[in-house]
């Protein structure tokens, strides 16, 4: 699992009114997660992420279509991407931002890569939500202890701070190819 694009957007976007950062995820092919898999993966995140079930029913999900004929069927590869993007919102929560709405989808004609689009205050805090979304899930995957702790410090500090910096402030939007 790793971002392979990304792009800060101003509120001039087709995702929202708010600037938020988009984000190509590829979780490699075949989705790493089976559905007994993503059961355990719930049950451990309710443990690290209490309000995580609150947040969740507060995302505006695109692209629930199950199609058959893709190897990542049925969605496991979506249901995973859709939970990285549940995860990295409740993180982005926890620092005091009351991000709410998000939107994941697949990305046409490219197995096993999600589009996510996180709107946010400064994107530097977006980012390291996002960064942290990832590493917390490929570390309950894969049954390993994971310091959420220190990790939710650094993004608080990142949000106290609130230097949005060069490159996580808003830029001008533009197409891509993804």
């Amino acid at each position: 699992m790793q971002i392979v694009d990304q792009r800060y957007l101003d509120s001039a976007n087709r995702y929202s009114t708010e600037p938020c950062l988009l984000s190509i995820l590829d979780l490699g092919h075949p989705a790493p997660a089976c559905a007994a898999t993503m059961a355990q993966l719930r049950e451990r995140l309710a443990k690290v992420l209490p309000g995580l079930r609150r947040g969740r029913s507060l995302i505006g999900i695109v692209g629930d279509e199950v199609v058959p004929e893709e190897p990542d069927a049925p969605c496991q590869g979506l249901q995973l991407a859709r939970l990285i993007q549940s995860v990295a919102i409740e993180l982005h929560r926890l620092t005091g931002d009351e991000v709410m709405v998000g939107f994941v989808g697949r990305v046409p004609k490219m197995n096993g890569r999600y589009r996510l689009i996180l709107p946010f205050r400064c994107g530097m805090v977006a980012n390291a939500a996002l960064t942290l979304s990832i590493q917390l899930i490929g570390a309950l995957l894969r049954d390993e202890p994971f310091d959420l702790e220190a990790g939710l410090a650094e993004l608080r500090a990142l949000a106290a701070a609130d230097t949005p910096g060069p490159g996580p402030a808003p830029q001008p939007s533009f197409p891509i190819a993804a």
